[in-house]
């Protein structure tokens, strides 16, 4: 009887349904798309921290991926804070300041393309070192400033205008995307008659760092940035049509 039972156990394990549902978490070794979309922050290191301080970012891109090599794009945005209300350093002849920034915080927007190798896979993790290019842009307001005497004569700074400005660096980055698989189920794949793809979603764990100048300012600061994003990525996997 108990052996009967074990043989009706593995003929049942070794049906299509059964095999599929092991499937859902492998890893499959074909061409695939995804998206990801998270939180994380940096950290300006070098000279760039002499200006410009850390923010909380938010993250989303676009990935594709052949066996084990993957190409990703990607967009940040965050508002990091000044430490330099004078990037500039536009001063008159005594000194004065003559230019201020109008706001506390400027708009950074980073793209990044990279292109990296799954290196290790164990069950449901796999690691991926990236490395690529980042292009980054500060935008921001400036109060333009000139010194007048108040009505009690007292020499006292002004707002004579307002004006927009930006930076924009372009650099290196790299990083290293840490997948933790959530689950994965087969689905009709929609570029396919009468095939099948495998979408999975996972935990992505990214640090990263990333380079940026910029030359404007006086003195030119420079430096890395150091970061860490979490975000949610979703995959479909073109599954070969004898799956």
């Amino acid at each position: 009887m108990k052996r009967t039972i074990l043989i009706l156990l593995m003929v049942i394990s070794l049906t299509p349904a059964a095999l599929r549902a092991q499937e859902q978490f492998a890893w499959n070794d074909s061409w695939g798309m995804g998206f990801q979309v998270g939180v994380g922050g940096l950290l300006p290191m070098g000279s760039l921290s002499d200006d410009i301080k850390g923010c909380a970012l938010f993250t989303g891109g676009i990935n594709a991926e052949y066996n084990r090599m993957r190409i990703k794009a990607d967009v940040a945005y965050g508002q990091p804070s000044f430490k330099n209300s004078n990037p500039y350093a536009v001063i008159d002849e005594l000194g004065r300041d003559l230019q201020l920034n109008a706001s506390d915080n400027p708009t950074l927007l980073g793209l990044g393309l990279q292109v990296g190798y799954t290196v290790w896979r164990q069950g449901k993790v796999s690691v991926t070192p990236m490395v690529g290019m980042s292009w980054n842009r500060l935008s921001w307001d400036i109060n333009h400033i000139k010194h007048e005497a108040d009505d009690e004569g007292e020499i006292r700074p002004m707002i004579d205008d307002v004006s927009s400005t930006h930076e924009s660096s372009l650099g290196w980055m790299a990083s290293v995307d840490i997948d933790i698989r959530l689950h994965g189920k087969l689905v009709d794949f929609p570029f396919g008659e009468d095939r099948q793809g495998h979408y999975s979603s996972s935990l992505r764990i990214s640090p990263f760092v990333t380079y940026a100048k910029y030359s404007n300012f006086s003195p030119s600061v420079k430096g890395c940035c150091v970061g860490l994003t979490v975000s949610y990525a979703g995959l479909l996997h073109a599954l070969s049509p004898n799956l």
